[in-house]
C-alpha cells in the first residue's frame, strides 16, 4: 500500500512539475503568436505535445498522473521544449524515472555518529551546522549557536531548518535577504529529496509546513528545483548592522544524501 501511494505522489508531482514549466514557457520563443484574447499562461498542453513530436493525449495524462511511462527521447524533447536548465532536466527525469536512481535508504541517524560534533568543533571559528536528509539540526558548534539563536532538538519548529525559515520570527529578521535565502532553501530541498519525497520524515517537514505558512505553500507549489550555491549571505546582528558570511554546503564522505554541513565564513 505505501509502495502505490508513493507511486502515485511521485506520479502527481510529475504533473505539477510539467505543468509549471510549461506555464512559465512564453510561446514567443517557440514562434507562436498567441494574439491578444489569450489568457493562459505559457504554452498550452496541445502546444507542448505537438512541439515535443507526441500525442495531446499521451501528454495530458502525464500532467494528470496518470501511468504514462515516458522514455528517455520523450523526456528530452520535453525538457527541449519547456526550457529546462540542467538542474530541471535532471529533476524531470528522477521524477519520470525513478528506478533509474539508487534505491532509496530509510533515514538514518548520522547524529548518533560521534565525530559529526568533533568535526563542527574543528570547524570554529567558522560557525557550522549538520543537517540531516529531512534538513533536521543535528551537530552544530558553539559559534553557529550564538549565530543562529540556539537549537533545541525537542521543538519541532526549531530543530528543522525550514520549518525554521518560515515559523521563526526570529529568523525572519536574521537573514538580511530572507525572502532570496527561503526560496532557494525550498528549491534547494526539492532537488535533494526528490528520491524520497513521500517518505515519512521529509512528510514530516513538508505536511506542517504547508498547514502552517501560506508562503511556504505557495512557493512550494512554484515546483521550482535548484542545486545547492556557494554564495553569499547577510546576516543582521544585535545592534542592526549587517556581516557577510560566505556560504558552503559540504556532504562528508560515506554519508551520501543523509547529512550535509553548512559552514559560514565571515568576510573582513
Amino acid at each position: 500500500m505505501l509502495e502505490r501511494t508513493a507511486e502515485a505522489d511521485r506520479r502527481k508531482e510529475l504533473g505539477r512539475f510539467l505543468r509549471a514549466m510549461r506555464e512559465r514557457v512564453e510561446p514567443s520563443r517557440h514562434g507562436i503568436s498567441t494574439g491578444t484574447r489569450r489568457r493562459a499562461s505559457g504554452l498550452l498542453r496541445e502546444e507542448v505535445a505537438l512541439l515535443a513530436g507526441i500525442s495531446a493525449t499521451w501528454y495530458t495524462w502525464l500532467e494528470q498522473g496518470r501511468n504514462a511511462n515516458p522514455s528517455a527521447q520523450v523526456l528530452n524533447a520535453l525538457a527541449d521544449v519547456l526550457k529546462l536548465l540542467p538542474i530541471e532536466r535532471e529533476h524531470l527525469f528522477k521524477l519520470a524515472k525513478p528506478e533509474w536512481l539508487p534505491e532509496a535508504s530509510p533515514a538514518g541517524n548520522p547524529s548518533t555518529e560521534p565525530w559529526a560534533a568533533g568535526l563542527l568543533a574543528t570547524l570554529s571559528p567558522n560557525p557550522a551546522y549538520a543537517l540531516n536528509r529531512a534538513w533536521d539540526f543535528i551537530a552544530w558548534n558553539d559559534e553557529a549557536a550564538s549565530l543562529f539563536g540556539g537549537f533545541d532538538p525537542d521543538d519541532p519548529a526549531k530543530r528543522n531548518l525550514l520549518k525554521r525559515l518560515f515559523l521563526d520570527p526570529a529568523w525572519r529578521v536574521l537573514f538580511a535577504d530572507w525572502e532570496v535565502v527561503a526560496r532557494s532553501a525550498i528549491a534547494q530541498f526539492r532537488a535533494a529529496t526528490v528520491g524520497y519525497a513521500a517518505a515519512p520524515d521529509i512528510r514530516a517537514v513538508l505536511d506542517p509546513l504547508k498547514a502552517l505558512s501560506p508562503e511556504f505553500a505557495q512557493q512550494w507549489a512554484e515546483m521550482r528545483v535548484e542545486e545547492a550555491p556557494i554564495w553569499s549571505k547577510g546576516l543582521v546582528g544585535p545592534s542592526g548592522e549587517v556581516a557577510t558570511y560566505d556560504y558552503f554546503m559540504l556532504t562528508p564522505a560515506g554519508v551520501g544524501k543523509e547529512m550535509t554541513i553548512s559552514l559560514y565564513r565571515k568576510r573582513v
